[in-house]
């Protein structure tokens, strides 16, 4: 009986190694167009259209592959992010007051490859305490940022050094996690880009990362940015509104009215109520319940940077939500491949035309520049390609081929 489940092991397994054997071999050759798309990236020409990959050639690409041993490079990459106060543009004619690293909303994208030690040192200039979380990546548990669990908080003028491994490839973000709504809603977050360390032929032409926001930035000239979710019926059962740290007038997005004639009703001497003298409070939008302004890498359309493409080029895109808004990314006049979720490397790559990126996700995705013209890239739910209720804006960039 053992003999037999012996030889039954071994056949199975080597049936296995024959059929890794020829899918590697399948997966690893490269189709000859993209190497020469590679050479005239490189030299700045453009692909004849007999050579451009078609969308149709999405699915013979090779998948992504993971690194099965990481080794440590003896590389230390340093970076210097100083947590600070700054007024930001999010588009012309709209300004805000936000929380920035070094003074940009994203932060610096902090790039490096598997096996590098990644050394981060934080200054905190804010007027109050901070933590910076590594979202999506394995660290040591005390450079996690969690304050009271992790770490302490970063005091106002302390500086705090975080310190680990790049152990997995892939996009990644890192963000506050110190009073993260408001910390978060005020633009105090960055991309994290890990590199694969046995990276082979260059698999793209082109390469642009996007991180998704919100805010909520009142119309009134001077007005303040409000977080905090109050809830709208706390005004009918003599509730208190959340405080606001600004005063000022509000706006009631909700219209009221009454009948002609009131309803009337037979009561049986029941208890009574009395009147409430706290009115309703404005709605969604200013309340923090939803934003009034989506921003791409800090800015709203018509401000964000198109993504420059030329024909017959291959694209990577890396997509990653740092704000509460679920987004389903559409792309007009071409397919694209999702290729990784979450820094992991999807084994069959879907071919779609729209990914719906929730909080907290980061999708990697590749197309095939091979439709020229100017095509927009945004959020299908509509109400994110405004500024202020007003279209187009928001969660919207051109694609534009260019000579």
């Amino acid at each position: 009986m053992n003999r037999r489940k012996i030889s039954l092991l071994l056949t199975v397994s080597l049936t296995l190694l024959a059929g890794c054997a020829s899918s590697a071999g399948n997966n690893g050759s490269e189709p000859t167009t993209d190497s020469a798309q590679t050479a005239q990236a490189e030299s700045g020409s453009v692909a004849k259209p007999e050579e451009i990959l078609t969308t149709k050639k999405l699915r013979d690409l090779a998948p992504l592959s993971e690194t099965d041993v990481i080794r440590p490079t003896n590389k230390v990459r340093e970076f210097k992010l100083e947590a600070k106060e700054g007024r930001w543009q999010l588009v012309s004619g709209v300004k805000t007051n936000a929380y920035t690293f070094n003074g940009t909303v994203p932060g610096p994208t902090i790039r490096a490859k598997e096996g590098d030690t990644i050394r981060v040192i934080v200054k905190n200039s804010l007027p109050q305490e901070t933590a910076i979380h590594w979202h999506g990546l394995h660290v040591p548990n005390r450079m996690d940022g969690v304050p009271s669990f992790t770490q302490n908080a970063i005091k106002p003028g302390e500086t705090f050094t975080y310190e680990f491994t790049a152990n997995h490839a892939g996009t990644y973000m890192y963000h506050s996690h110190f009073n993260s709504i408001e910390q978060i809603d005020k633009g105090l977050y960055g991309l994290l880009i890990i590199d694969p360390q046995n990276a082979g032929p260059l698999k793209h032409n082109r390469e642009y990362a996007m991180i998704f926001g919100g805010w909520n930035i009142p119309d009134e000239p001077g007005g303040q940015p409000q977080t905090g979710q109050n809830d709208p019926m706390a005004g009918m059962s003599k509730g208190t509104p959340g405080p606001l740290k600004q005063k000022g007038d509000i706006r009631s997005l909700m219209k009221h009215g009454m009948q002609d004639k009131p309803d009337s009703s037979t009561g049986n001497g029941g208890m009574q109520m009395p009147p409430s003298n706290t009115g309703s409070e404005a709605g969604s939008s200013v309340m923090g319940m939803d934003y009034n302004y989506w921003t791409i890498n800090g800015k709203s359309f018509p401000d964000t940077d198109p993504l420059e493409v030329k024909y017959g080029e291959k694209v990577r895109i890396r997509l990653a939500n740092v704000s509460n808004g679920i987004h389903p990314m559409h792309m007009h006049g071409h397919d694209f491949r999702i290729i990784a979720k979450d820094g992991h490397p999807l084994a069959v790559p879907q071919i779609v035309n729209t990914v719906t990126v929730n909080p907290g996700e980061t999708y990697d995705i590749d197309f095939i520049a091979d439709n020229p013209g100017e095509w927009v890239f945004h959020c299908h739910e509509l109400h994110h390609t405004t500024n202020a209720d007003v279209e187009p804006g928001g969660l919207m960039v051109l694609i534009k081929y260019v000579k």
